[in-house]
């Protein structure tokens, strides 16, 4: 078998369904086959491939995440008042690379084991801002003429305000780590439904439209050019590739379209900028889309420098910024167990059991709470978009995620390199957020495929849980004062959870959700054995593959009785027979209704 995948890749150019034995029905896995999806990967998640062909891999997996380590540190900038002082944002943006390779090596070698790269959240931007914006807006920005002692004090601003958002960031992990520790992720499935999780990913994405159309606004010719290229790279001329040696063909348009609109619309900006397009003045339209604003902050950047824990202080706590944080992190966990199903979909594994997503959990919870240590300013989660690319290559081997893994980590402690992101125009960066942001609703939107959505009943409910998301949080921004309790502690809390968009609108979607009547089928009650049986037709409970055991001290673990009583052991057997209690029932309820 290893010799005819060593033919199917040297031999063919477009990696495709045809390529695979049997036209991709079965895949070998042990001893006998198992039913997988139509069009399986050529590379399973425990194969190795050839160099050639993970290293290939593994640049595309980099290369699409890596714009969100840059673009989630530039959003938040402003509000962190890093966007005046360029080396502490390089410091995050280097923090922001360096954690995601972390995060993305634990995710796959103890995590879920799946091929999942792991990358910078928007759940918890909204948080984020929430929480920044109780500081009042930042310092005027400082001049050519301004003394040291203002620039230390914008500094020290600056470091209070990261601190602050560290210290929420990795208390509220902490939490996300015990959810997956302690296997309370099935219970919180059991009454986080599709209509929940579509509507909080609506929610996730609607406030940042406007941070988009703010970076866009700084120039909307430029912009919308690199708005047009996302538009005509990855939905029309995502179906051609162009020629390597050896008859091989690269879809550079499917799996680079970010880096290729950036790319262009930044050396366009260059090219503009050398021409005396833009104005000098920065009081002038079009003065951010200039590329040698930040010129004197690349040349003074070192060119190495590894990011450690409290490189900007010791991080404080907030309670009310705790309590947002941990908002952002169950709607990252309700995001992320998606993305477990659809990478075993994907990769032809049966659906993640019980222990896996646990772990995946735990492991995305870590990575968070390093994240706040290190200063990244981001919670981290599963990126579907890499996902979705093993459709398209065909490998979905676990190494190609350890090599993505090696260059984000190579990239953050590049120095220099975290400065030429940091030097982005702003118009250039707006472009790509535009076009990627509403990627987070249409992901929130598939989920309800699981759900009879055309009733009276989920109608009422999606659209009380949006409104409720949008005009509580609209209304508190408008009279910031109306919350007085007459604790400032009871009032920061408040006004950190009223504000937040998913918050409001996941909470009332779920409550309602669970406590209107419906049908199974307007519930969307067995949504996540309706996504394996997509790719399954026999019992994919009883049957597991070995992909989900932990690379080390297997033999002990199934020797040992008691550890089947840990929640992300291996051996956890507890949920396994809910799951086959609930198969049964379900089967029982069809067989009724037939």
């Amino acid at each position: 078998m290893a010799d005819m995948k060593e033919t199917a890749v040297d031999e063919t150019g477009d990696l495709s369904v045809e390529d695979i034995p049997n036209g991709g029905e079965s895949h070998p896995a042990g001893d006998g086959a198992r039913p997988i999806l139509k069009g399986t990967v050529m590379y399973g998640v425990n194969d190795r491939p050839p160099w050639p062909s993970a290293i290939l891999m593994g640049i595309q997996h980099f290369s699409l995440a890596a714009t969100s380590c840059f673009l989630m540190p530039l959003i938040l900038a402003p509000s962190l008042c890093f966007d005046q002082d360029r080396e502490l944002l390089n410091m995050a943006i280097g923090s922001s690379f360096f954690i995601c390779g972390l995060t993305t090596f634990l995710q796959c070698f103890i995590g879920s084991r799946l091929p999942i790269i792991q990358g910078p959240s928007a759940a918890f931007v909204i948080p984020a801002f929430v929480l920044l914006g109780m500081n009042g807006p930042c310092p005027a920005p400082l001049n050519a003429n301004s003394t040291a002692t203002e620039r230390q004090g914008l500094r020290n601003i600056a470091q209070e305000r990261m601190q602050q958002f560290q210290g929420s960031l990795a208390l509220a992990a902490l939490v996300q780590f015990l959810i997956g520790c302690t296997g309370l992720v099935g219970v919180l499935l059991r009454f986080v439904r599709p209509i929940t999780i579509a509507t909080t990913l609506l929610l996730i994405s609607l406030p940042l439209v406007p941070v988009a159309s703010d970076a866009c606004g700084r120039h909307w010719l430029i912009s919308s050019f690199c708005i047009l290229q996302m538009i005509l790279y990855s939905q029309f001329l995502n179906r051609y590739s162009i020629p390597l040696p050896k008859g091989k063909r690269l879809a550079i348009f499917a799996f680079f379209p970010a880096l290729l609109a950036l790319t262009i619309t930044w050396i366009l900006c260059l090219i503009l900028t050398s021409v005396g397009a833009f104005p000098d003045d920065p009081a002038q339209y079009g003065y951010f889309a200039r590329t040698d604003i930040y010129n004197d902050a690349i040349r003074n950047a070192v060119w190495f420098r590894i990011p450690y824990p409290g490189q900007f202080g010791v991080p404080a706590i907030s309670v009310a910024g705790f309590i947002g944080m941990t908002a952002g992190a169950v709607a990252s966990i309700v995001e992320s167990v998606g993305d477990y199903h659809a990478c075993a979909l994907i990769t032809g594994e049966p659906p993640p059991p019980v222990h896996a997503i646990n772990r995946g959990v735990m492991m995305e919870g870590l990575g968070c709470i390093a994240a706040g240590l290190w200063g990244a300013p981001s919670g981290y989660t599963s990126y579907s978009t890499n996902i979705s690319i093993i459709s398209l290559t065909k490998i979905g081997s676990r190494v190609t995620s350890y090599i993505a893994a090696g260059l984000f980590c190579f990239c953050g402690v590049i120095f220099k390199f975290s400065a030429l992101c940091s030097s982005i125009p702003a118009p250039v960066y707006g472009g790509i957020f535009a076009s990627t942001i509403g990627m987070v609703a249409s992901i929130g939107f598939a989920n309800l495929s699981f759900v009879k959505v055309d009733t009276s009943r989920n109608l009422f409910i999606i659209g009380i849980g949006i409104f409720m998301g949008v005009g509580v949080p609209d209304y508190l921004d408008k009279h910031p004062d109306c919350i007085q309790t007459g604790s400032v502690v009871v009032d920061q809390i408040l006004n950190v959870v009223l504000g937040s968009n998913m918050f409001i609108g996941g909470v009332t979607t779920c409550i309602l959700d669970n406590l209107v009547r419906g049908s199974p089928e307007e519930k969307g009650t067995n949504w996540r054995q309706q996504m394996a049986d997509i790719c399954f037709d026999e019992d994919k409970y009883i049957e597991e593959s070995t992909c989900y055991d932990l690379p080390f001290g297997m033999d002990w673990i199934r020797r040992t009785y008691w550890t089947k009583y840990f929640p992300f052991s291996p051996t956890f057997t507890g949920i396994r027979l809910r799951h086959r209690r609930l198969q049964s029932e379900t089967k029982d309820v069809i067989a009724m209704r037939l």
